[in-house]
């Protein structure tokens, strides 16, 4: 090997969403490797250079097709390297497509594309396959590539295939593996299946260059162990094929041409990047290599907080959070409710929380496409320029937050203080910068910074009544008392007379929109696209809409129920569905300095009704939902969404550092079955030890990555990270200061409102959808807490309005009349109907819809 003291690996990415899990695969199954990634479209002047810095080359997988060059960029280069420059190279799905069809094969489309799909593969045992007779991938393609040999006697096991020894030399690829109709169980369910050729191949090893390519991705979560062993067996030809070059070819190391300490390599992309490679630490919202001090005009309008959290504990005595909520005189004006009392979980749902807002409390709004951010104080107002913060609003946010640091609070109470908002789908696709045309002067962004706080724990039954305000014990006590002297009243929901009209979305339109999104899947553009569409709701106007918030969570309670009012505008939602937590950070008892931080994302894909023959009618048990969850169909959606969020938390906690507790496990809710799955990361943190920190050199839409050299980390089969303390101790000599804040950046949007791959699908259902904000819906709702955690839902199963967006119904009275948005939507895959997710749709707005009845 060229390398001695540690392998070095060049990653293509194509724009994927998976590209994350190979490259934390590739440092967990091979010695010592650290990878390097690069954009298909990077700028490279001299490629054949570029490359003699590796020890191999990964083409990653990706959107598209491998006969456009957009598409598939430097991937196509590396067919056409001479014979001295040559480097082993491993082509995952696009990379493989891309090879074959530089030697002379082709690639078409698959009657019935499979994405999210497990296959099992027979092979020949041979080269990357060596010892994997039979292995059960996943699979993600909606092309197929042909050479001109087909599979002949080859069965399960040892045999190879039965081709003419002839027909092989005239050849430059070998076939290695094949998906075989024939070798799939008869039980399978035929709806992956249909249409499609006999034999697909999916293995092949060019016969004289070290390049190798499979059509199936071994580092899907599903994926078997032995489809894994294949990044094993590939990095054993690479070394044996290093070893058969001669002396004279071998590349200078690169220990000697760089100096920097043991870190990640991330390389610059675009029109101004170069042929140089740097160091940096990804997924960190630090710019230009420095963190910016948060001076004390910046914060707060010229006000600091107490460092230290002022509370008091007392039991709930059977107060309701309405009932709180209306006590402490907050149904007027802006408020932020986030109310999990009616649907609580021991893993979600365990607290509520209630802000104390009134006209002294903060509010920060933000815009897409600003450089600015504003932020409003009663009377005051200022705006705060963010270039200075790297134009990121997020950057802002945590610089913000680090200014704001409290601590003291009880250390169960999930929130002491902080800002409490939401983002909007729009301000999310800034994060992969994809604009909407149709922008607003509305804000897309938008918190408040809540001093003062109830939490009620619904687990032990007690109330924590909080503030984060300098010597605001006179406040805290005043409450505590009037909630201990108050008597308990309970109510029911309000009657409302709304008089509301229902504008539906067109079926026939959204029928269109399906077929649209099967296009794109079966050209090779997407794996999954998660089409919405919207209703509106004209009503009598309501001056205080928190009326039609407790009749929502009575009749769809949810873990993130939430009532927000924030400016113009208001927010009803029952989510079910968490977005992303992380926890406070924790010092570790083992490594001076580190701390870590748990990741958690809960998405959810898949849905049926609990009552399918109406509310009347009976519901279905849990059995029966979860065997009506278990589709290929069901279970395909949701793993495309599960892979897609490991690819986005390895992009900023590193490899071996994630895992899948809960897989595709079926929940129930007031009116459907939910199918949800939980991915964790832990965030490790080290103080510095070196001078300053890298630069971080970062390409648009990336997700940048922190990696150490030296020893490899743990495999992320291990389902947590198992790395020793030594190991951790001497791998680096600095890693920059990361904090949740890093990790939801990165992550937005939702990948359970996108698809995969993200940013393609992002686009394409740009267009589809005609260009439509979505706005709030499909968006993120939640809390940065002083203490250092957070949690976020998503805009789901909700009803928004902006008090601008009225309308009036009788010229003569002047009526005026409230204007509400509810979205609802699904995933689209190859396998879906259009029926079917036209039920799907109604289902979600019906059950925020009967709201306004």
């Amino acid at each position: 090997m060229p390398h001695a003291i540690s392998a070095r690996i060049l990653f293509i990415d194509a724009y994927d969403s998976f590209s994350n899990n190979i490259i934390s695969l590739l440092e967990t199954r091979v010695p010592a490797a650290t990878v390097a990634v690069i954009k298909i479209d990077h700028a490279i002047v001299d490629f054949p250079a570029f490359l003699r810095d590796f020890d191999a080359v990964v083409a990653g997988p990706g959107p598209g097709h491998p006969n456009n060059h957009k598409d598939v960029g430097l991937i196509s280069r590396l067919w056409q390297l001479d014979e001295r420059d040559l480097i082993p190279v491993l082509g995952i799905c696009l990379g493989f497509q891309s090879l074959v069809l530089a030697y002379g094969g082709t690639v078409s489309p698959l009657p019935s594309p499979r994405h999210g799909i497990a296959r099992r593969v027979s092979s020949d045992g041979t080269s990357i396959f060596r010892g994997l007779d039979s292995i059960v991938p996943i699979h993600y393609h909606s092309l197929y590539a042909r050479i001109d040999v087909q599979p002949g006697g080859m069965t399960l096991g040892n045999q190879l295939l039965d081709e003419s020894q002839t027909l092989k030399r005239k050849l430059e690829l070998e076939p290695l593996a094949w998906d075989i109709e024939a070798n799939v169980e008869p039980s399978r369910s035929i709806e992956d299946r249909k249409d499609n050729p006999p034999a697909i191949l999916v293995g092949i090893k060019h016969r004289t260059k070290p390049f190798f390519g499979v059509q199936f991705h071994p580092e899907s979560i599903c994926s078997d162990h032995g489809s894994r062993m294949i990044i094993n067996n590939w990095w054993s030809e690479v070394q044996q094929w290093h070893r058969q070059r001669k002396a004279s070819m071998f590349r200078q190391s690169l220990d000697d041409k760089f100096s920097m300490p043991s870190s990640s390599l991330t390389v610059p992309s675009g029109p101004e990047a170069s042929d140089k490679i740097v160091f940096g630490q990804g997924g960190n919202l630090s710019f230009n290599g420095f963190e910016r001090p948060f001076t004390e005009k910046d914060f707060l309008l010229w006000r600091r907080t107490s460092p230290t959290v002022i509370d008091r504990i007392l039991p709930l005595d059977g107060h309701s959070v309405p009932e709180i909520h209306e006590m402490l005189k907050l149904d007027q004006g802006n408020a932020v409710v986030l109310d999990s009392e009616l649907h609580q979980r021991a893993d979600v749902g365990t607290h509520s929380i209630i802000g104390a807002l009134d006209n002294d409390t903060s509010i920060l709004e933000y815009r897409v496409g600003a450089t600015t951010v504003d932020i409003r104080r009663g009377e005051h107002a200022r705006t705060i320029d963010l270039t200075v913060y790297g134009n990121s609003i997020f950057e802002y946010l945590k610089a913000f937050m680090e200014a704001c640091k409290a601590e003291g609070g009880e250390p169960d109470v999930p929130f002491w203080g902080g800002l409490i908002g939401y983002i909007n789908y729009e301000a999310c696709l800034e994060m992969i910068n994809i604009r909407n045309s149709k922008l607003t002067s509305r804000p897309d962004l938008s918190f408040a910074f809540v001093e003062r706080s109830v939490v009620v724990d619904h687990q032990t039954k007690k109330v924590h009544v909080q503030s984060i305000k300098p010597e605001d014990e006179e406040w805290v006590t005043r409450i505590s008392s009037s909630l201990a002297a108050s008597s308990q009243c309970t109510t029911g929901p309000p009657t409302l007379f709304l008089d509301p009209i229902v504008n539906y979305p067109s079926k026939s339109n959204y029928s269109s929109k399906i077929r649209h999104c099967q296009d794109f899947i079966h050209s090779g553009d997407s794996y999954e696209l998660c089409l919405t569409n919207q209703a509106t709701v004209e009503t009598t106007h309501l001056p205080d809409p928190w009326s039609l918030h407790l009749r929502l969570r009575s009749l769809n309670a949810a873990p993130f129920s939430a009532y927000v009012r924030l400016g113009a505008m208001t927010l009803l939602s029952s989510s079910p569905e968490r977005f992303m937590r992380w926890t406070r950070p924790k010092s570790s008892s083992c490594i001076p300095g580190e701390t870590t931080s748990t990741i958690q994302f809960r998405p959810i894909k898949g849905t049926v009704k609990r009552h399918p023959s109406g509310l009347d009618g009976p519901a279905i048990s849990l059995s029966q939902a979860t065997k009506m969850l278990s589709t290929i169909k069901e279970r395909a959606e949701n793993l495309m969404i599960v892979d897609l969020i490991r690819h986005d938390l390895h992009g900023v906690v590193g490899s071996g550092n994630v895992c899948v507790p809960k897989l595709m496990v079926v929940e129930e809710y007031a009116t459907l079955f939910q199918l949800v799955t939980v991915v964790e990361g832990t965030l490790i943190n080290q103080s510095l030890t070196s001078s300053s920190p890298p630069s971080l050199s970062n390409s648009p839409g990336s997700s940048p990555r922190s990696r150490s050299l030296g020893t490899p980390p743990p495999s992320e089969e291990c389902m947590s990270s198992s790395k020793s303390t030594a190991d951790r101790s001497s791998s680096s000599n600095y890693r920059s200061s990361k904090s949740g804040i890093d990790v939801l950046a990165t992550s937005l949007p939702p990948g359970s409102m996108t698809g995969a791959p993200k940013r393609r699908s992002c686009e394409l259902l740009h267009q589809i959808e005609e260009n439509q904000p979505r706005g709030i819906y499909s968006g993120v709702l939640g809390y940065m807490d002083v203490g250092g955690g957070g949690d976020f839902s998503v805009v789901i199963r909700s009803a928004f309005r902006w008090d601008d967006d009225s309308t009036i119904s009788n010229a003569d009275s002047q009526e005026n009349r409230d204007t509400w948005h509810v979205g609802a939507g699904g995933a689209i895959t190859s396998l879906s109907t259009e029926n079917g997710e036209w039920e799907e749709m109604m289902a979600k707005l019906g059950s925020i819809l009967k709201m306004f009845e």
